[in-house]
């Protein structure tokens, strides 16, 4: 996919100014661009990870080392992606913690 055809993809999605964003289509986003990313095996056939790393941290550094041999157009789309990821995640653990303490009484022994 080119940078052209990203921001055309992100903008349909979420309009031109991204105020349509919200957790549950971004997450659906997300969902369908690793989908659309990655080769779909054959039915029936085994999948395999092919992932020599063996720690969170070790995947993490392996991504932005590969990022940096990419090209420009594709490493954006990368970084793009991997941030909208991670601000799902922050909002995600933000609004948890927001339930936690309105329940808290209810989670206590």
């Amino acid at each position: 996919m080119t940078l052209l055809e990203f921001k055309k993809l992100v903008r349909t999605e979420f309009g031109s100014d991204l105020r349509r964003m919200t957790p549950a289509n971004v997450r659906d986003f997300l969902n369908r661009v690793e989908l659309d990313g990655a080769r779909k095996p054959k039915r029936g056939a085994k999948f395999q990870i092919n992932e020599p790393e063996q720690t969170y941290e070790g995947i993490i550094r392996d991504f932005f080392f590969r990022v940096l041999d990419m090209p420009p157009e594709q490493a954006v789309i990368h970084l793009w992606v991997y941030s909208l990821e991670m601000t799902l995640e922050s909002l995600s653990d933000i609004e948890a913690a927001k339930f936690e303490k309105l329940f808290a009484e209810f989670i206590a022994e």
